[in-house]
């Protein structure tokens, strides 16, 4: 069931005009953001250079899982040495490099403070790899919520300049549907004006794609829904290696690998989001596929098997 609440959008109390007018995390950014170094860590993926930008880290808070067992909670959180409501949650965003392509997957919350301070550190990640904004060729819009896309519009417009914007038909058909805008409440509005204002900064060089689309060679998109309608996650083909990017099918893997049926609060359908997750867990733990995620703890990269009747987490140890 699809269930249109604030916390469905990712957001809480936000007023448009705050959203749209942030600033471009490549024009400014907070003094808490500034003086903290980078933080990026890559893996070889076939003949992409897939680097990890940390935006920031979130204390999530066990009450952002709905529904849950208390004790279940506790049990699975201890697994990971984590003790009382606080879960550290990273926001992260990616660039994949080859001898051709540069592409980012997601720009993180940028100059949005919605969050605190803190955040917006994928710009110092691009800066500290030499990368600037104008080199972005490719920039992918996983899904809509503001920590994966308040970085790809500032002030001035879009940061990245000379980027494609891809994203699937159904996330952008969902965010630009006046009927959908109009059953969310008052103050979800802000999602999706943010998400219409950085559609309309692309829109003439945006290309709205389907599940099983190839946007780069090796590089492909596919729909796992729940989170939002048009969640995307993104397979890399690297031949011997491959690599999962489980985007926000995952938000705590701690929580969320030996309770994958738990949803999150920012969820559009949760049970939706659910299936996704078990059918992606099923199948990164068949094949033995190295995965990462925008909500994985950092540097994020790590594999996902099988425990029973549920499944863990292990964070990958030999990467090159």
């Amino acid at each position: 069931m699809t269930i249109l609440t604030r916390r469905a959008f990712g957001i809480s109390a936000l007023a448009a005009p705050a959203l749209i007018s942030a600033t471009a995390p490549l024009q400014a950014q907070s003094a808490a953001t500034a003086t903290q170094p980078a933080s990026v860590f890559g893996a070889t993926i076939g003949a992409y250079r897939v680097t990890a930008l940390l935006d920031g880290i979130l204390p999530m808070s066990t009450s952002w899982f709905p529904g849950g067992s208390a004790d279940a909670f506790a049990t699975a959180l201890a697994k990971s040495g984590i003790s009382g409501e606080s879960i550290p949650a990273p926001i992260n965003a990616y660039l994949l490099q080859s001898d051709s392509r540069t592409i980012l997957v997601d720009a993180g919350l940028g100059g949005l403070e919605m969050m605190g301070p803190g955040f917006g550190q994928v710009s110092a990640g691009l800066a500290a790899l030499g990368v600037a904004p104008s080199d972005i060729d490719t920039l992918v819009m996983t899904h809509a919520h503001p920590d994966h896309v308040g970085g790809m519009i500032g002030k001035n417009g879009p940061v990245f300049p000379n980027a494609e914007m891809i994203v699937t038909s159904a996330e952008h058909q969902f965010w630009t549907n006046d009927g959908i805008m109009a059953q969310a409440p008052e103050d979800a509005k802000g999602a999706f004006q943010l998400a219409r204002g950085v559609f309309g900064a692309y829109a003439d060089r945006m290309s709205l794609i389907e599940d099983g689309t190839e946007i780069a060679p090796g590089v492909t998109i596919e729909i796992y829904p729940g989170h939002t309608m048009g969640h995307a996650v993104l397979h890399i083909d690297g031949g011997d290696r491959q690599l999962m990017m489980l985007t926000d099918a995952v938000h705590s893997i701690d929580l969320q690998a030996p309770l994958p049926q738990q949803g999150v609060m920012f969820d559009t359908d949760s049970a939706l989001a659910a299936q996704s997750r078990v059918r992606l867990f099923d199948r990164v733990s068949s094949d033995a596929v190295l995965v990462t995620g925008c909500h994985i703890h950092f540097p994020s990269f790590g594999r996902i098997a099988r425990a029973g009747n549920s499944y863990r987490y292990a964070p990958a140890s030999i990467l090159s």
